[in-house]
């Protein structure tokens, strides 16, 4: 009877595969969580500006929500009366231009967005900041830094194809 075991180097290198595989799923699974929590807090921030608005139930509504949603769910955070109504300022903020979350929105923590919205005029600002956040990895001293020393306007708004040229 012949051994159909693989070759001591052939299973180091499909072993070794495995593992990269693994080590990739597990790093995105972070970026994942992030993602699905900013389209949540987009959720909540339209339906709750739609209620504020159509039914006409006023800002203060929004303690009543905090209170059920965080008897809900206790476990979860992001449900206090001040983080809804951050919710609420951040959708409102980006509603006008997009019907769901930008990509370059999505790609950030919660407190990063937050900082983006409290800190920019406009939303090609904002986007500008949060496409650089994601594509250096900055955390939020340095992004804050960055926003406050003007970075926009030192480097210009104009895009470069570095990325793109070989």
């Amino acid at each position: 009877m012949k051994d159909n075991r693989p070759t001591t180097s052939e299973y180091h290198d499909w072993i070794k595969s495995l593992k990269s595989t693994i080590r990739s799923a597990k790093n995105k699974v972070p970026l994942t969580i992030n993602n699905q929590l900013i389209e949540l807090y987009w959720h909540l921030g339209k339906e709750i500006t739609s209620k504020v608005e159509s039914a006409k139930w006023g800002s203060g509504v929004i303690n009543d929500i905090a209170i059920d949603l965080k008897h809900e769910f206790p476990d979860m955070k992001g449900f206090s009366r001040r983080n809804l109504y951050a919710i609420k300022q951040w959708y409102s903020f980006y509603r006008s231009e997009f019907e769901f979350v930008p990509q370059p929105v999505a790609q950030l923590p919660w407190g990063h967005n937050r900082l983006i919205i409290s800190k920019t005029k406009d939303i090609e600002e904002a986007l500008f900041y949060c496409q650089e956040s994601f594509n250096n990895s900055w955390n939020r001293d340095t992004l804050e830094a960055q926003i406050d020393s003007n970075l926009r306007n030192r480097i210009g708004s104009k895009s470069n194809n570095f990325d793109n040229t070989t």
